[in-house]
């Protein structure tokens, strides 16, 4: 059976975990499950800061699980709270900070974006 195909469950902390640029991203499918989406859950320390970002074709949906922090998204902030969800567009430069707090968000992506496709850092 084609992987795309099966039914996948995945226990808390059951993904592959890898850091882009010091942030912690746990992978909660394994590459070859991803057929239109991908899907990540980002946990930033406090005092972290993800720098900006920006897919070409991946449009993005989060959701805040827990902690707060701030998000600059096509050059407007947002204060991030549990319960917060928003929608990033294909081309949207994005980016995120903490304070003292942790933050905590469940991050899918359509098509699917990885840290080696569709994923590009900006300079300045």
């Amino acid at each position: 059976m084609n992987p795309t195909e099966k039914v996948v469950f995945v226990e808390p902390g059951g993904g592959g975990v890898f850091r882009l640029q010091g942030i912690e991203i746990e992978q909660l499918l394994d590459r070859e499950c991803y057929a239109r989406f991908s899907a990540y859950r980002v946990i930033m320390k406090p005092h972290q800061e993800k720098k900006p970002s920006f897919h070409k074709s991946g449009e993005e949906l989060y959701y805040v699980l827990s902690g707060e922090g701030l998000a600059v998204l096509g050059g407007e902030e947002f204060h991030l709270r549990p319960g917060c969800f928003f929608r990033v567009p294909p081309r949207t430069r994005h980016q995120f900070q903490t304070h003292s707090e942790s933050l905590e968000m469940l991050n899918l992506h359509s098509p699917p974006v990885f840290a080696d496709r569709d994923t590009y850092f900006p300079e300045g």
